[in-house]
């Protein structure tokens, strides 16, 4: 009869050998080495340490008698036990959390700036859907600098049923993260800029600064002082916005947000402060 091999016990610790010796054993009910090697096909070489860690596990009973006998327990009382198993390493794994985390950024502290990754993404879906994500993932910071070019592009999005900005919102307002944008335009795109503060004005109440600027032409948003999301716009293309960039490198996040700092400094702080030409734009 072959047994069969609930692989899920891996989660536990069991080797292969182990979780076929500890069926066999739950199909004897009592059993030595030998018939748990025949009936588990279990090496004889293996059979002694697997059911040693078994018992000690809670698992088996062990009988010290010539030779060794083993006896198993209920199938409830051994469902049980992995689950209390399971449980302590699930903890003792979450205490241990804080030092692998420690570990793992120090490792990557020495490797920003040496090696940056870089991500080129095509079009409008794949600039929001490939790297605005990564805003509704911050843990820290957000500072934006957004143009016409993003407006529309979220625009595009939400209409599309994708809605970015509500994500990033519930993200920045569930780890409380600091998220300060600054919306550039000219006088042709103020008005398209005061109808898209007007229809996402749910989704931007926990931005916790905003102000304004003249357009630099060179939008960006840096996440967590290390990702750094360059839209590309052209106006011979159609949909204005034809790729973006996304780079993870602390050289370069640190230099656009000291600028950002600089820009924020002299945005304008009102929207009473926007002329907006009606010339230069039409609904």
């Amino acid at each position: 009869m072959r047994l069969a091999d609930p692989e899920q016990l891996e989660h536990v610790g069991l080797t292969q050998y182990e979780r076929k010796a500890l069926m066999a054993l739950m199909l004897c009910g009592v059993a030595d080495a030998a018939t748990l090697c025949r009936e588990g096909s279990v090496p004889s070489s293996k059979i002694y340490l697997a059911m040693e860690k078994l018992a000690g596990l809670g698992l088996v009973q062990v009988q010290p008698t010539r030779p060794k006998m083993f006896a198993a327990f209920p199938s409830e009382v051994v469902v049980a036990r992995i689950i209390e198993i399971a449980r302590e390493r699930s903890e003792r794994f979450a205490s241990q959390a804080a030092e692998l985390q420690a570990t793992f950024t120090s490792l990557r502290s020495r490797a920003r700036g040496r090696h940056p990754f870089l991500d080129l993404a095509l079009g409008v879906e794949g600039h929001i859907r490939r790297h605005l994500v990564p805003l509704s993932a911050a843990r820290q910071r957000i500072l934006s600098y957004m143009e016409a070019g993003d407006l529309m592009a979220i625009d595009t999005a939400v209409k599309g049923g994708f809605p970015i900005l509500r994500r990033i919102a519930k993200n920045a307002a569930e780890h409380g993260v600091e998220h300060r944008v600054v919306f550039g335009f000219s006088y042709q795109s103020a008005g398209r800029l005061l109808e898209f503060l007007k229809a996402h004005r749910h989704d931007l109440r926990q931005v916790t600064g905003v102000r304004y600027s003249g357009e630099l032409g060179h939008p960006f948003h840096v996440v967590d002082d290390e990702t750094v999301v360059l839209p590309l716009d052209h106006p011979f293309v159609k949909e204005g916005r034809f790729a973006s960039l996304l780079v993870r490198d602390r050289e370069l996040a640190d230099s656009l947000a000291e600028g950002f700092q600089e820009l924020w400094r002299k945005a304008m702080k009102s929207l009473r402060e926007i002329q907006v030409d009606p010339r230069g734009y039409k609904t």
